[in-house]
């Protein structure tokens, strides 16, 4: 428990000393539904009619734009080019035909489910772009809770799409609240379950996040797999000399996805491959505890 609070008190400090202003650490402790959104495509040049189709499409198109101009092997972004770069003005672009899709025409999962990852990577860059971020996104600790795209005629926060759609109105793990009341109309765009790989998939433009991808409801499976394998092999170790298995951070946040402690350690075990499985079974039966890694909120730029 102590412990608990100690890693509590250390990711506020982590807050307060990125917040470029009291008065954005201010609306940090504002509830999320009393925020004043910044909706980033309502500017944007809307379209008169748009498809799912159309918009997974315009999506490829500016992936591979942002793949070949501004995101290096390994996910990192170069936000200092795309700042002034023709892809940022081809995110403006795909972001105005949000606003002319009906996003409950999408009912499989696997649609549902890439669309929403996809929106949310491509938000948090353009959050990042449109806010000003030069460092981190804790610059604007409210950032998850304001930074949103209208999507049809609903405006959807980073936090709303992963707390509210993507985790099925799971509590958000800050304020163990739900963001959507019984009759929000938003909850019908949910998937039928959560699925726990979409955490090695969604990127909040931080240093700790996994690297940015882009998903196909086609490959999604697939490609979800191939991210949580990646994200076990790159961070999560194995420390005998203080007996613990030391993991991200996210997953003690999201720790109800997985099904609790028990249902972490089977998730890591099942994501690891080769002598790092046997390194987590051996660990795990000779009763290593469960350790995190502190979230670095450093801009996932390249240096």
């Amino acid at each position: 428990m102590a412990d608990s609070w100690i890693r509590n008190l250390r990711d506020a400090g982590d807050i307060l000393k990125r917040a470029r202003s009291p008065v954005e650490l201010a609306k940090a402790l504002v509830p999320n539904q009393w925020l004043a959104r910044k909706v980033l495509n309502d500017e944007a040049p809307a379209a008169s009619s748009a498809s799912p189709t159309e918009i997974a499409q315009a999506l490829r198109k500016l992936r591979n734009q942002l793949k070949t101009e501004a995101l290096d092997e390994d996910g990192q972004v170069d936000y200092a080019k795309l700042r002034s770069s023709p892809t940022f003005a081809e995110m403006k672009r795909t972001s105005g035909l949000l606003q002319a899709i009906d996003p409950g025409e999408m009912t499989d999962d696997a649609t549902r489910t890439a669309f929403w990852i996809n929106l949310y990577n491509v938000l948090a860059i353009h959050g990042v772009l449109a806010l000003g971020i030069r460092a981190s996104v804790m610059e604007v600790p409210s950032f998850f809770g304001v930074v949103a795209y209208r999507v049809g005629d609903l405006v959807l926060t980073l936090d709303e799409i992963e707390n509210g759609v993507l985790r099925r109105n799971a509590p958000h793990p800050a304020t163990s609240s739900r963001l959507f009341d019984d009759d929000d109309p938003r909850l019908a765009l949910c998937p039928s379950y959560v699925d726990p790989r979409i955490h090695a998939a969604l990127v909040c433009a931080s240093t700790s996040c996994p690297p940015v991808a882009f998903y196909e409801a086609s490959k999604l499976d697939a490609q979800l797999e191939l991210a949580a394998l990646n994200y076990v092999a790159t961070d999560v170790e194995v420390d005998d000399a203080n007996r613990v298995v030391r993991i991200p951070i996210t997953f003690r946040y999201y720790e109800s996805d997985f099904g609790r402690a028990a249902g972490v350690r089977l998730f890591l075990i099942e994501h690891a491959q080769g002598a790092q499985r046997e390194a987590l079974e051996a660990a795990f039966e000779d009763g290593y505890e469960l350790d995190y890694h502190r979230y670095d909120w450093s801009l996932n730029s390249m240096a």
